[in-house]
């Protein structure tokens, strides 16, 4: 089976958020078992706690599911598994539109370079069918899934416009997910991550260098709305601000043992440093802002974060859909759990990059 490991919460954008990744290749039995008993032995074999038989002995996925009480723990469609690997990878195959939930369907909000804006499909439009399903009936998630596919393969948007059907074959492009942005401002330089997908530490790591050179004395590392993503992205930009070998962050469940991962490389930048966060800032987020500042590292500013400690797998069923499952708790270096509260800001502020920017500053203007 394909494996993704991730610290995963519920969101509107994405179907999971998340931290780490770990895939193999899908094993198709010689004679497939039922799904039922395929979540069955995942919950048995990985659940971070240990199941009693009247749970493992329920007789559908939903029952099953319903009975662990754990609403991160969740049965994903195809279409759905597609979607939540687009925030985890750094690329996608689509058709270059932002859409929206909308009554009837999904709305189009803005078009990128690409299939859909050269066929003439337009801000404002309406997404009423994807391949023949009513986007009506779907979730939000199984929609936005069911546009994602593979580069190269076709799909089928019946739009209306103004009251008008119209429809429209496209032919998926691959997409790149851009999770890093740096500016420079007033010799603070400014880093917003808005995801911890595949190479975001090496973006990062370019942008801290870029940034250095141009001048930068102190750095803000904004993850205020970042959902999270992968563990291997979050330790590494982690690393970039502490010496190797300090802790970064500890996992333990019924079936895994206690596992402490830790900084590695060389530090890119010892200048002073502030991590925004808020209450969106979640799993992954919520690692890097704890590690750093557990460390004294870098003061915190914002709001209090999310507050997601549960370690989850993403594990994909030989039918192409996945298991989302809490494998194991996490804790921050020093021990803190911060499923009590979130990471909690040394500096409180609704206005954080302000206050950020002050703080570096204050003392060269005066």
């Amino acid at each position: 089976m394909r494996r993704t490991v991730v610290l995963a919460v519920a969101g509107a954008a994405l179907v999971a958020f998340g931290v780490g990744l770990a895939l193999r290749p899908v094993v198709r039995p010689t004679q497939p078992e039922p799904e039922v008993a395929q979540v069955r032995t995942e919950l048995a074999s990985l659940y971070y706690r240990h199941l009693p038989k009247q749970v493992l002995q329920k007789q559908t996925v939903a029952a099953l599911l319903g009975a662990l009480h754990d609403r991160y723990t969740t049965y994903l469609s195809p279409a759905e598994y597609r979607a939540a690997r687009r925030g985890l990878t750094g690329g996608y195959g689509g058709v270059g539109l932002f859409v929206l939930p909308a009554p009837g369907g999904l709305l189009v909000r803005r078009t990128m370079v690409g299939p859909a804006r050269v066929a003439g499909v337009r801000p404002g439009d309406t997404i009423m069918a994807v391949d023949g399903s009513s986007t009506a009936g779907l979730s939000f998630h199984e929609a936005m899934g069911r546009i994602l596919g593979l580069p190269g393969s076709k799909v089928t948007l019946r739009i209306l416009r103004d009251g008008r059907p119209m429809q429209f074959e496209l032919v998926r492009r691959t997409y790149a997910l851009h999770p890093v942005h740096a500016r420079l401002d007033h010799d603070v330089g400014i880093l917003r991550l808005d995801a911890f997908s595949r190479g975001t530490a090496a973006a990062t790591a370019t942008a801290v260098r870029r940034l250095t050179r141009t001048g930068a004395k102190a750095l803000v590392l904004d993850l205020r709305g970042n959902p999270g993503g992968l563990l291997e992205q979050a330790v590494g930009v982690v690393s970039l601000f502490l010496p190797p070998g300090s802790s970064v962050v500890s996992l333990a469940g019924a079936h895994k043992p206690l596992r402490i991962l830790y900084s590695h490389g060389g530090a890119e930048s010892t200048i002073p440093l502030a991590v925004l966060v808020d209450g969106a800032s979640a799993s992954a987020s919520e690692v890097v802002a704890g590690a750093l500042k557990d460390h004294g590292r870098g003061r915190v500013i914002g709001e209090p974060t999310y507050g997601k400690s549960l370690v989850q797998e993403i594990v994909r069923l030989p039918s192409g859909a996945a298991l989302k499952l809490t494998v194991a708790r996490y804790l921050t270096p020093a021990g803190v759990d911060i499923s009590r509260g979130g990471v909690q800001p040394d500096i409180r502020s609704p206005h954080a990059l302000d206050a950020a920017i002050r703080l570096f500053t204050a003392g060269r203007r005066s």
